[in-house]
């Protein structure tokens, strides 16, 4: 592989901001720098400048939400980011030649960037991490008319890429067999620089004085996601004559109908709220529990951002999935166990197992190196080497 590319990056969220897509490609470029490549980044300015100086170049042109701050009500920023975007990406390349351009979404508006550039853009690799008309998490449109655009736009992106990437196997699948794009699967990870020195030290043990449930983020999601099954759960294994004692400790933003659910389901005094952690402190306490809990709604390619973090904690994981890519990992891995996310009586099951110390004795990581940096980073970098040799094999010149 040739070393020293010049890349440039082009995706809405990115560090301050917390997201799953910023931390993916965060730790994505921080990896491609220590691998010699020069990294530039385009981003949006919507979250407000790092604390830290940012460790590639990066550069946040402002918004229409900085720059006229009374547009917040009227505009959404995602879709108003794209014109400056491209804006900024024509100036970085006409004033400096950069090997690859490599966009991300969602927003979706990021591929347009290199759609509207163009032949003169350099050779470009288009990164998925969600679905774009496959599994959407949202409805954006509803008009036929506005739907054709979607879907044509999509083909239009995927075809035009000299490379594709999707976040799971399922939107990789989809992108090669749908749109007759060139694909890869390249998935989120954990950065190994973001363990303590001794935090894999210690296996996980039998709880000894009541199970610990750790789960981080946010408790409703995409596609349906909710909790309400699991607190059922929770509330009938200790509530039973041999009742478990059990405790879910839940870092992260709790919500009115958080705590109207909990309410209602009776799990108040089973609920321990922490807040919302920094990262450091989030990753410790997963590193503290007795079992870590992992919620999705079932899509095929739902595979959320914390079951990395929680692949690198070294405690078991009781996923609520059912045929997607989150229960496809966690079996894979021998990380857990995963169970149907609607089936009460199937979690109820695993947290008596657990309280027997089950999961922890059949915890046997395996391969799970296969989801951490930097080797993800070498893999975004063959990918980058195929799109630079597909555009030369097309007729152009290598840039």
């Amino acid at each position: 592989m040739r070393a020293g590319r010049r890349l440039l990056v082009v995706i809405y969220d990115y560090p301050p901001s917390p997201s799953t897509a910023a931390v993916r490609w965060a730790t994505m470029t921080k990896y491609l720098a220590e691998l010699g490549h020069s990294v530039t980044v385009v981003t949006s300015d919507s979250f407000g400048m790092p604390a830290v100086a940012d460790p590639v170049h990066v550069v946040r042109p402002r918004s229409l939400e900085t720059s006229w701050p009374l547009a917040r009500p009227r505009f959404n920023p995602r879709s108003g980011w794209a014109p400056i975007a491209l804006r900024e990406t024509r100036r970085l390349l006409r004033q400096g030649t950069f090997d690859c351009l490599i966009t991300s979404s969602p927003p979706e508006s990021a591929h347009l960037v290199g759609l509207m550039l163009g032949r003169s853009r350099p050779p470009w690799v288009a990164d998925f991490r969600d679905g774009w008309c496959f599994e959407p998490y949202t409805v954006r449109f509803r008009t036929s008319p506005q739907l054709a655009l979607d879907r044509w736009l999509e083909r239009k992106v995927a075809q035009a890429a000299e490379m594709t990437v999707g976040v799971t196997r399922p939107i990789a699948e989809d992108l090669e067999r749908r749109l007759g794009a060139r694909a890869r699967w390249i998935s989120n990870g954990w950065d190994p620089a973001t363990l303590d020195a001794d935090s894999d030290a210690a296996s996980p043990t039998p709880p000894r004085d009541g199970l610990k449930l750790v789960y981080t983020g946010r408790l409703w999601g995409s596609w349906g996601r909710t909790p309400e099954q699991l607190f059922q759960a929770m509330r009938d294994v200790s509530a039973a004559p041999d009742g478990v004692r059990l405790r879910l400790v839940h870092a992260g933003v709790l919500k009115p109908e958080d705590r109207a659910l909990i309410e209602s389901t009776g799990v108040g005094e089973l609920v321990e709220h922490v807040g919302l952690l920094d990262r450091e402190k989030a990753l410790a306490l997963q590193r503290s529990a007795d079992v870590l809990i992992l919620l999705t709604s079932g899509h095929s390619s739902e595979a959320t951002g914390k079951l990395y973090e929680y692949l690198a904690a070294g405690r078991p994981i009781l996923a609520l999935a059912e045929g997607n890519e989150a229960e496809r990992i966690v079996r894979e891995t021998h990380t857990g166990v995963a169970v149907p996310p609607d089936d009460v009586d199937a979690i109820a099951g695993a947290l008596r197992a657990a309280e027997r110390g089950e999961l922890a004795r059949d915890y046997a990581p395996w391969g799970i190196e296969r989801y951490a940096y930097p080797g993800l980073a070498e893999e975004m970098m063959e990918v980058v080497e195929e799109a630079i040799a597909v555009r030369g094999s097309s007729g152009d010149p290598e840039l």
